[in-house]
């Protein structure tokens, strides 16, 4: 889920109900597949979000959930008595078939929970990380691709492991690992192989920009060697995001494009439950005493979408700097600039300032004040941080110029006067 414009990325509990953030997803024709008796019900999108509507409003939880014919994606808070109410009145409804979340007598309760704890990957949180406020929409998507209409045409030409294989893969000697999230979320956590070095961090500023980055680094991404002569393989792909629902049909894509001139003919690994769910698995082996803190293979903090910023593991030190002054920091704010909203580091002291992405966005947009007064002008000029992005996202060749409400105006005068220029011959 994107962050929206006025989404707050820091807040002040004032429930003081302590409880727990939910972040889960599924698509229906993915595996384990939503059972064929259920599928008609796919057609009454209203119903199955008024389903989450309701429960959402009884147990008094906040969040966005997102319903589509593909799927749902939810993040969802409140406190512990809520969450666990609305986690059993899930696990028996219909959209939750086949994924083998209900207590039965065919498994173990200490099963079932495990699976349960998996799949909805619970974090520490209350419902002010959302302010209160719960947000249920029927979409196209679940989470926007960029691809108009598109579905992967196997779900199996990506194969999806375990934290503990995840991170065991990550330490082999032939592998590079992608980050499939925006540029913002690398800046203060991204995962580290020891052997093949940082993970690729793409500079898109929301999930519809990635099959252009793909595009653009397919030779970057599957590691293609210019003289196969010299026999060196290519590496395995691994890759990553917060939750796991970005690389479902981001990094399917990216295989099928691929595999058109053979550079994605090889099975391309991702991180089942995302970091959430590498960063739950690395806290309770350093509990049990496995593992220490440095063998932790990501590093920093896993940004999230809600106030409470970004969550890491106790100790963990920060790998981003302020914007501003530069001190370590994995402290996230935003940028001053009236229509930029662009997220950026920025540690206490920095934040109470003018804090801006760069010099030119503060020179194109003035102060908070002046821009403040000029009503209805949401669009605004790129700045220059934004178009350097913007020439490695579209390969250095094209940079994207922002559609202002006067673009809009002129492309419909312009059509408003071709339709009305009528040509009229007269005879002799």
């Amino acid at each position: 889920m994107a962050i929206g414009k006025s989404d707050p990325v820091s807040y002040t509990c004032i429930c003081n109900q302590p409880g727990s953030v939910l972040l889960f997803y599924r698509y229906f024709a993915n595996t384990p597949a939503l059972p064929a008796e259920y599928i008609d019900k796919i057609q009454d999108l209203e119903t199955l979000a008024a389903f989450h509507r309701s429960l959402g409003e009884k147990y008094d939880l906040a969040g966005k959930i997102r319903v589509s014919k593909e799927g749902f994606n939810i993040t969802i808070a409140g406190s512990q008595a809520g969450i666990e109410a609305y986690v059993s009145a899930c696990c028996s409804h219909w959209s939750f078939s086949g994924l083998k979340l209900e207590y039965d007598s065919e498994s173990p309760n200490e099963e079932v929970q495990k699976r349960r704890n998996a799949f909805f990957k619970p974090t520490r949180g209350c419902r002010c990380v959302f302010s209160g406020i719960l947000n249920v929409r029927v979409t196209a998507e679940i989470t926007p691709l960029g691809v108009t209409n598109y579905a992967p045409s196997t779900w199996q030409a990506v194969q999806a492991l375990e934290p503990a294989l995840f991170h065991q893969k990550c330490l082999e000697e032939d592998v590079k690992l992608i980050d499939v999230r925006n540029h913002y979320e690398s800046k203060i956590g991204y995962f580290v192989s020891p052997k093949g070095g940082e993970a690729l961090k793409p500079p898109i500023r929301r999930f519809s920009q990635w099959p252009q980055w793909v595009k653009e680094h397919g030779d970057e991404i599957s590691g293609a060697v210019t003289d196969p002569g010299e026999g060196i393989e290519e590496p395995q792909v691994l890759t990553y995001c917060t939750g796991g629902i970005r690389c479902e049909k981001g990094v399917r894509w990216m295989h099928e494009y691929l595999s058109r001139d053979s550079r994605g003919s090889k099975t391309i690994y991702t991180l089942k439950g995302g970091i959430a769910a590498y960063l739950t698995w690395m806290e309770a082996e350093i509990t049990a005493g496995r593992k220490g803190l440095s063998d932790s293979l990501f590093k920093g903090q896993n940004y999230v979408f809600d106030a409470r910023g970004s969550m890491g593991l106790p100790g963990a030190l920060p790998v981003s700097h302020c914007h501003s002054c530069g001190i370590p920091s994995h402290r996230l704010g935003k940028c001053g600039s009236p229509g930029c909203h662009l997220v950026l580091v920025v540690c206490p002291t920095c934040e109470l300032g003018d804090v801006r992405c760069c010099d030119s966005c503060r020179e194109l947009h003035g102060g908070k004040e002046l821009a403040a007064e000029i009503p209805g002008k949401s669009a605004k000029p790129i700045c220059e941080c934004e178009q350097e992005r913007e020439k490695e996202l579209w390969g250095g060749e094209r940079v994207q110029e922002p559609r202002t409400q006067g673009w809009r105006r002129k492309q419909k005068m312009d059509g408003a006067a071709k339709r009305l220029d009528i040509r009229i011959t007269l005879g002799d």
